[in-house]
């Protein structure tokens, strides 16, 4: 286990025929098998602690709204960063 940005990294191996099962069952449902996996957690961590799950759930919406926030935060940085430069190499010519 670890972490991959905000994310919890989790690596699981299959047997090779009951793994077979599992990838064309993803395939079946047009999902990339690490889709699949993470519905059937969430699901299965909803069934167990339905209360905890909803809070959690709202917290990692937050969590995505904040960084997709950040992202268009640096990219209209960037856009005037280059706008400044720009303008500034024109009036050096």
């Amino acid at each position: 286990m670890g972490k991959h940005g905000n994310r919890v990294y989790v690596q699981v191996l299959l047997e090779p025929n009951r793994g077979k099962i599992f990838l064309e069952e993803a395939e079946s449902q047009n999902k990339k098998p690490s889709a699949l996996v993470r519905e059937i957690v969430y699901e299965y961590i909803k069934s167990l602690k339905p209360d905890e799950e909803a809070q959690a759930a709202l917290k990692d919406k937050e969590v995505w709204r904040q960084a997709v926030q950040s992202r268009l935060d640096g990219r209209a940085r960037s856009r005037a960063n280059a706008l400044k430069t720009s303008d500034q190499s024109e009036q050096a010519a």
